[in-house]
């Protein structure tokens, strides 16, 4: 506008000049304006991450009418934001910011929107959780921007014709206070003592549950509507598991039935059938009055759900037992001398001390008389008994595995269904089948056993039984056995999807046949890339059914497949194989009401990936069965995701990210077109250097071809050679466009590699079987030499990084090969044979099946193949350790046992290897999660890596270590120094760049 008005100004004065009667004159020389200089950009200092941002995924949605969308931002500081845009008028608005915002929900009407007010990072870490209150609630009319503000809201709904809202406030009782806001005429009516509440999904109907210390227990039904409130049923017993069934005016609650013998509370089941009527239809379940109802189970507490049709009721079942005996009284004492029968003692005085209510200390059994105890063992006489637990190798299942399951497995629900009017509960589930699913339609269920193949799981895969069971009866079929992969039931329920030696097959539930839907496909329907020793590879997914049954989506590698359950067609409708172009469903075809399936002739958005090219985008096909090639909407060298729909409007976002591009949000219509960007996080980035990415193809030592993501240092320039950090697990390269935030709990940071002058490669991996390690330095290796030869990267400053598997071939690589100068290895494995043979303590299972079925790629055990193991073992090769070598651990890891690294690092020890440091992090498990101890990692990665790969100073902890004595100085000297006020986070400012600063 400027530069207008001066050209305006300029044309109108030149006449005056022109028809002067003055004699012209000469103008003097102008001066030149000096240019103004460029800011002088800056390289990332640790005071400079808190600033960085992240878009929110489970936050971020649009109004249902797509006018409006609302997303969050959470900076590396953990401070977060809602933004607020409007999508719709000539001119965009001010963005709108909620501070702290979290859980957004739209009206269906869009015309309100909630918004939950959280703590402050500094609040939360203040304040324990327990003690924390209700948050806040910001209700907000969208049209008028007035806001009203509910506090200590434990729960807000909006009803779904979109006219009240129900907010649940704490209160002191054990019910709490239900405010029932009329959106229109701004009235609230409150009700207390409420446990529980429910919106109908039809109408504006609110089911509660009143819990009145005064009077009896009831469950109501509000209509605000019309003001009326009616009650459905009262009682002295606890309503539970309130349940809408969807789309009606259909209620189910569960109420408690107690029995004086036994110790569990059990339940009666009641539903009304039309609870907007005058007298809706009631139907109770009461089990004591089931002639066919075993009296050794009964029905807890727990989530109930409808039938589709609203025919039946679906629960669990669990065995009751009965309560212990309790013992009886002890004897009265006996009355004092002068004591009359019924007479009370005269009350006395009591001292100060004594009227201050203690504990009454336990018993301890008195210690047993001589002659009780002679002629007998110590054994015989011990009070207590020993706790050791018997391992025996006939278990089929470990003793950790058991405690791990002892509380599921004690008493395990069993799947049951009641038919509404019927008298007698039916039973599904039993103690063979661990998992019950029903179809859609009811009619069936489909039991999962693993019981019989717990033997074959011990060493190898997880395999399973499969039950057809009569939901009218209860009666069961074996149909299928020894199975590994069970996909997915047909919308009616009569086909069951199911893998057999990486085939694909069909079982039909009415004929009780199976079918071959892939017998005569030139494709694999499981993961080809798939190079563990797992005879059945993992599906690429679980069939996608449409709405009517007729056929199913199915993916390959790159393409999908639409197929008839009965075989009578399989068509293949994209053409992905042809170019490497993977496709997959993107999300935007599922709207929440079709509960994950296709109409048949529904238009699909599919998310395309270039395997070789990393590029990405999304294409459509007009129709499922359509014969048109899949149309290009967006397709770009960089990574575009997260494709949404807005639930009743022909609008959409996507995100677009890069290696230099942080992710932001953009908006369009059907045709991904004229995408308008919303979000743009990190401005501030401009300030500083930044890193690009660049895609690197190299060979392994057996010639396949391979990928890498290779960053730049974020200040590089030409002809300057620079070191480089090797981060390494399996496959990398497709992390190519992935934008990394700078963050000092992170101790395998790209961007902070980058910041810090280092170039950052994550080459691919692939595997040979047997040969685990052998086959990472067979492709590392060469991966690495391959950067070298663009005369970029300095040989002798290469690091290599990895963490828990990536960790196992760094400690392994850097035991065969002298081309790194450091590495780093977050919980490695070291010994192959140990590590086969010890106990995976995150889940109670042996290691064994992850060297079979997994990542260690060997498929007999050590004393089979001892040779493998040992030559694939980072300790093993030892004697060749020339490369400083960093091991963490924390010594909870109940992934890789911290063992593993103790027997590196005493084997180091022994073989004189001076080069070798372990990190200790008590009670932390195979990932760090206090907060001190991540930033404390994090630095130590980065000092290691400077000291032996740039030839900085060493830091004593690298040249000495630190010994208990000063490690527990340094804790005290701690606790004596007062604490000082953290400094404020680094903020983006508009004119200026942000200071420097130094880590703390």
């Amino acid at each position: 506008m400027r530069s207008s008005l001066a050209l305006l100004l300029t044309f109108f004065l030149l006449p005056i000049s022109i028809f002067a009667e003055e004699p012209a004159k000469v103008d003097p020389p102008k001066k030149e304006t000096p240019k103004k200089k460029r800011k002088q950009k800056s390289p990332v200092k640790p005071a400079d991450y808190a600033q960085w941002e992240r878009l929110d995924p489970g936050n971020r949605q649009f109004s249902p009418n797509g006018k409006w969308l609302i997303y969050g931002v959470t900076r590396v500081d953990e401070e977060r934001t809602l933004r607020l845009h409007r999508l719709t008028g000539k001119k965009m608005p001010k963005v709108e910011s909620f501070q702290h915002g979290t859980r957004p929900v739209f009206s269906n009407d869009s015309a309100w929107l909630a918004v939950t007010i959280g703590k402050s990072p500094a609040e939360a870490k203040k304040e324990p959780k327990e003690k924390l209150p209700g948050a806040t609630t910001h209700l907000r009319n969208l049209a008028s921007k007035e806001t009203i503000i509910f506090k200590n809201v434990s729960a807000f709904h909006f009803s779904d014709d979109s006219r009240f809202a129900a907010i649940e406030v704490n209160g002191k009782s054990p019910g709490k206070a239900l405010i029932i806001r009329n959106l229109s005429n701004k009235t609230n009516t409150t009700f207390g003592n409420v446990t529980q509440h429910a919106w109908s999904d039809q109408g504006s109907h609110l089911a509660m549950v009143i819990d009145s210390p005064s009077i009896s227990n009831s469950l109501q039904v509000f209509s605000p509507k019309t003001g009326t409130l009616r009650t459905l049923d009262s009682s002295d017993l606890e309503y539970k598991s309130l349940q809408w069934r969807k789309d009606s005016l259909d209620l189910a609650v569960m109420r408690e039935k107690k029995h004086a013998e036994k110790e569990d509370v059990s339940h009666t089941l009641l539903a009304w059938k039309g609870v907007a009527q005058k007298k809706p239809k009631k139907l109770v379940y009461d089990h004591t009055k089931d002639k066919n109802f075993s009296a050794e189970m009964f029905l807890p507490v727990g989530k109930i759900s409808w039938s589709e049709d609203g025919a039946a009721l679906y629960c669990d079942l669990k065995k009751w037992e009965k309560k212990p005996k309790t013992p009886k009284p002890a004897s009265e004492p006996k009355k004092e001398e002068g004591e009359k029968e019924g007479s009370e003692k005269e009350p006395q005085p009591k001292k100060e001390e004594e009227t201050i209510e203690k504990k009454a200390p336990e018993k301890k059994p008195a210690p047993k008389k001589e002659e009780e105890t002679k002629g007998k063992t110590l054994r015989d006489t011990l009070q207590e008994k020993s706790n050791v637990e018997v391992w025996h190798t006939k278990d089929a299942e470990i003793m950790p595995l058991q405690k791990k399951q002892a509380s599921s497995q004690k008493n395990p629900g069993r799947k049951a269904m009641w038919w509404l009017g019927e008298e007698s509960m039916v039973q599904l589930g039993n103690d063979l089948t661990e998992k019950i699913g029903i179809t859609r339609k009811g009619n069936r269920a489909i039991g999962i056993d693993r019981t019989p193949h717990k033997e074959t799981a011990m060493f190898g895969p997880r395999l399973q039984d499969v039950y057809k069971i009569d939901t009218k009866t209860g009666e069961r079929e074996k149909i299928l056995e020894g199975l590994k992969y069970v996909l997915s039931t047909s919308p009616n329920g009569r086909h069951l999807l199911f893998m057999r030696d990486g085939q694909l097959w069909a079982y039909d539930l009415e004929t009780n046949q199976d079918l071959h839907l892939s017998k005569d496909l030139d494709t694999h329907f499981s993961d080809e890339e798939d190079d563990t020793l797992a005879v059945e590879k993992r599906p690429y997914g679980q069939g996608i059914w449409l709405k009517d049954s007729s056929a199913f989506l199915m993916y390959d590698r790159y393409d999908l497949w639409l197929i008839s359950p009965d075989g009578s067609s399989t068509t293949r409708i994209t053409n992905g194989r042809k170019d490497r172009i993977r496709h997959r469903l993107s999300q935007a075809n599922f709207l929440k009401d079709n509960e994950g399936l296709l109409e048949p002739d529904q238009a699909l958005y599919l998310a395309l990936y270039g395997d070789r090219t990393k590029k990405s985008g999304y294409g459509k096909l007009d129709a499922i069965r359509s014969k048109e090639p899949v149309e290009i909407l967006v397709w770009e060298d960089k990574m575009i995701s997260s494709l949404t729909r807005a639930k009743n409007a022909d609008r959409y976002l996507l995100t677009i990210e890069s290696g230099n591009d942080s992710p932001d949000i953009y908006v369009s219509g059907p045709n991904l077109a004229r995408r308008k960007q919303i979000s743009k996080t990190n401005l501030f980035q401009k300030q500083y250097y930044w890193g690009q990415t660049e895609l690197i193809d190299f060979e392994n030592k057996n010639g396949v071809k391979l990928q890498g993501s290779l960053r730049y240092p974020a200040n590089y320039r030409d002809g300057k050679k620079y070191p480089m950090v090797v981060y390494i697990y399996e496959k990398r390269s497709q992390g190519l466009h992935k934008y990394d935030v700078p963050s000092e709990k992170h101790p395998y940071n790209p961007a902070v590699f980058s910041a810090e002058g280092y170039f950052v490669f994550q080459p691919d991996i692939v595997y040979r079987p047997q040969e685990p390690g052998i086959s990472a330095l067979e492709c590392v290796v060469p991966a690495v030499k391959q950067v070298l030869k663009t005369g970029m990267v300095d040989e002798n400053k290469v690091g290599l990084v990895g963490h828990s598997w990536g960790a196992y071939q760094t400690a392994f690589i850097v035991t065969r090969s002298d081309l790194f100068a450091a590495g780093v290895a977050g919980a490695p494995l070291t010994n192959m044979m140990s590590m086969s043979v010890s106990v995976y303590w995150n889940s109670g299972q042996t290691n064994a099946a992850i060297f079979t079925q997994s990542q260690g790629r060997m498929d007999k055990p050590f004393w089979q193949d001892p040779e493998n193991y040992i030559r694939n073992s980072p300790i093993h090769g030892l004697d060749n350790l020339n490369t400083p070598l960093l091991i963490a651990f924390g010594d909870k890891d109940g992934a890789v046992d911290w063992g593993q690294g103790v027997q590196m690092y005493n084997a180091a020890r022994w073989a004189g290897k001076e080069n070798l440091v372990m990190l200790v992090y008590p009670g932390e498990n195979h990932s760090l999660r206090k907060e001190e101890n991540m930033v404390d990692y994090h630095y130590r990665v980065r000092e290691w890596f400077d000291t032996h790969v740039k030839g900085h100073e060493a830091p004593k902890w690298i040249t000495e270590g630190k010994s208990f004595l000063e490690r527990q100085k340094e804790k005290e000297d701690k606790k004596d120094k007062p604490q000082s006020k953290p400094e404020a986070a680094a903020k983006p400012k508009k004119e200026e760049p942000p200071k420097k600063g130094k880590a703390k």
